[in-house]
């Protein structure tokens, strides 16, 4: 009795569908765009801190000045609401610059440093303090920003501290009206900016000691 073989029936493989030609070339968009707005916000950044190391050598004993450059550019490249100056002296804390139209203390005023605010967190701790929304944690670890946290409307905040051999002349604090932390590289560029402060500090210093000499 003769037999068949019946042979089995290829199986079909099915190809991953290519990407459309629409699709690849709005991938290939947003990456030149990310990449364009990466090369600009590099070059504003430099700009920024170029004209400030500028304006400090140029008038070293005009401090105020470089303070309220320094809050500007802070509060405009990283995105912020507005940005605050304070000196330490002694145990309080003093604002000395302001950019932005939140409202603040006036320009003078004193304040204590307590870690009960992020402000002061920064100066008691020497480090950047981040948080992503303050209004969440009035009650356990902000309790005395209660106040100034409810008549602003501040949500969240980056307090980096001005230190000079690791003590602390001041901070800068800048703040966002909406829950949005800041990015790491905005975290960097505000430390830069802290840094320059520093810079301008000792050089008005230096100046001031020169001239009484």
């Amino acid at each position: 009795m003769a037999t068949t073989t019946k042979k089995a029936a290829k199986k079909s493989k099915t190809k991953p569908r290519a990407a459309s030609s629409a699709e690849s070339v709005l991938k290939l968009k947003k990456t030149i765009a990310a990449q364009a707005r990466e090369i600009r916000e590099g070059a504003e950044q430099q700009a920024a801190t170029s004209d400030i190391l500028r304006m400090i050598a140029r008038s070293p004993a005009d401090l105020p000045s470089v303070m309220g450059s320094i809050a500007e550019n802070a509060a405009r490249l990283c995105d912020a609401k507005d940005a605050l100056i304070f000196r330490v002296e002694g145990q309080v804390r003093q604002r000395v610059a302001a950019y932005g139209p939140m409202p603040t203390p006036a320009v003078g005023m004193r304040g204590p440093i307590t870690r009960g605010t992020p402000v002061g967190r920064a100066i008691v701790d020497c480090e950047t303090i981040h948080v992503h929304d303050v209004a969440a944690e009035l009650e356990t670890e902000f309790a005395e920003y209660k106040t100034l946290q409810e008549a602003t409307g501040t949500r969240t905040t980056l307090s980096t501290p001005l230190l000079r051999d690791g003590m602390p002349l001041g901070v800068i604090h800048i703040r966002r009206m909406e829950v949005r932390p800041f990015s790491d590289r905005q975290i960097k560029l505000l430390e830069t900016f802290a840094d320059q402060a520093v810079i301008a500090i000792e050089n008005a210093r230096l100046f001031q000691e020169l001239t009484e000499a």
